[in-house]
């Protein structure tokens, strides 16, 4: 079917869909919405989504895909993206172009967007052929906003909350949050976590699942692909409705990751924005050598934030520590100190909540010991004597085979 407009709208056979490797970007898309491809003069949107070909590979060769596994890309192979504009300073600048013309994709999470700059340190991007915007059974494309997190109220208080900022790029903001919220939720600690800004990508969100995270969002869980040139209204609105989540599912405590650095544009508007000193009580500072960490806790105390720590990839070097310290006045904290339940506690100012959960810990333990499962069934030396169960045998590279849930390694 065609429009005046020079648009074509064709129904999309389902056996090609789902030959088609989907992107990360897309995870909360409803497979049965799509039924049409939107083809000719068509402006795309952030957030479109897009099913294009792989045209000549370039630096990302791989595809992260919804369930967390990295796919191999190949010359001809069909993909479903997102359109999105990129800021990062290690790859690529990028913005999404006026047409469904050809384009690039710029970050394994699963964006198309037309190259303005890249590092030196990367390659050139894949080049891709949109093959036209994926659309529902009335030909409207879809967008990733129509398959957001609807925004919710939450009817308990908003618990502490902790933002983490830093200088740039790869400057220890996730490992800060990831040591946080390992140590903690192991403590039994209930930790939120979120990515309000970036660009999307499933690294930063399988690794706070890993670490224990009683809930991770981030920004495509609310309907952006990125956020880079997005208005400043948009972020507020969604910072609101990341750490809302948060809070209605039961968190003890939230932690914030603010992408980029603290000169990144949308970053340096979000550190004025009421939405951030409403809902953000403090902040931790990441640098990579003491001279960012000195000047980023300055910038952040100028504009009336109040910075608990300083850590980062500085941490790695114990001049720097003491040189960070002496300047700042600040605890500067290692990754396994950040790991520590209590010290982390300490420094958060949670004490009450990691001794809550503590208790709760601990009295659980009893109750569990003192009324086993009425349908636990004993077998041999694997339940009764837990000293004798044999041990497992090493599997690739050294790491133990993981026990299957009937009790024994060796059938991994």
């Amino acid at each position: 079917m065609s429009t005046d407009r020079g648009v074509w709208v064709k129904p999309l056979d389902p056996v090609r869909m789902a030959r088609a490797k989907a992107a990360f970007t897309t995870r909360r898309v409803v497979p049965e919405r799509i039924a049409s491809l939107v083809s000719g003069a068509v402006r795309p949107r952030s957030g479109d989504l897009v099913l294009a070909r792989i045209v000549q590979l370039g630096h990302h060769r791989h595809i992260e895909q919804p369930n967390g596994r990295r796919a191999v890309l190949h010359d001809d192979d069909e993909i479903i993206v997102t359109y999105g504009d990129r800021y990062a300073t290690d790859q690529f600048e990028s913005r999404v172009p006026a047409t469904l013309g050809e384009t690039q994709l710029v970050a394994s999470g699963g964006i198309a967007s037309e190259v303005l700059s890249r590092s030196m340190a990367v390659r050139r991007a894949t080049e891709i052929e949109p093959l036209g915007l994926l659309g529902d059974a009335k030909g409207r494309p879809l967008n990733i906003q129509d398959f957001a997190l609807p925004p919710v109220s939450p009817h308990v208080p908003r618990p502490r909350t902790i933002a983490v900022i830093g200088t740039a790029m790869n400057s220890g903001k996730t490992t800060t949050v990831h040591c946080l919220v390992n140590g903690l939720s192991k403590a039994g600690v209930a930790v939120g976590a979120t990515k309000v800004t970036g660009t999307g990508s499933g690294n930063d969100y399988w690794c706070m699942l890993d670490a224990g995270a009683h809930l991770m969002l981030d920004f495509t869980d609310v309907g952006l692909a990125s956020t880079y040139r997005q208005p400043m209204e948009v972020l507020e609105t969604k910072f609101a409705e990341l750490v809302n989540h948060l809070t209605a599912s039961g968190t003890a405590l939230n932690l914030v990751e603010i992408a980029d650095g603290i000169y990144q544009d949308e970053t340096s508007r979000l550190l004025e924005a009421n939405v951030l000193r409403n809902m953000v009580d403090a902040v931790i500072f990441a640098a990579p050598d003491s001279m960012g960490a000195v000047a980023g806790v300055s910038h952040l105390q100028k504009l009336g934030h109040k910075v608990l720590a300083v850590t980062g990839l500085l941490t790695r070097s114990p001049l720097a520590i003491r040189e960070a310290a002496k300047v700042t006045g600040l605890p500067v904290l290692t990754r396994e100190e950040l790991t520590e339940p209590g010290t982390a506690a300490s420094l958060l100012g949670i004490q009450d909540v990691l001794a809550a959960a503590q208790a709760d810990k601990a009295e659980t333990a009893v109750e569990v010991q003192a009324e086993p499962a009425a349908n636990e069934v004993i077998i041999g030396p694997f339940t009764s004597s837990p000293e004798r169960q044999p041990r497992p045998k090493p599997g690739f590279f050294g790491f133990p085979r993981p026990s299957t849930s009937a009790g024994s390694a060796d059938l991994w």
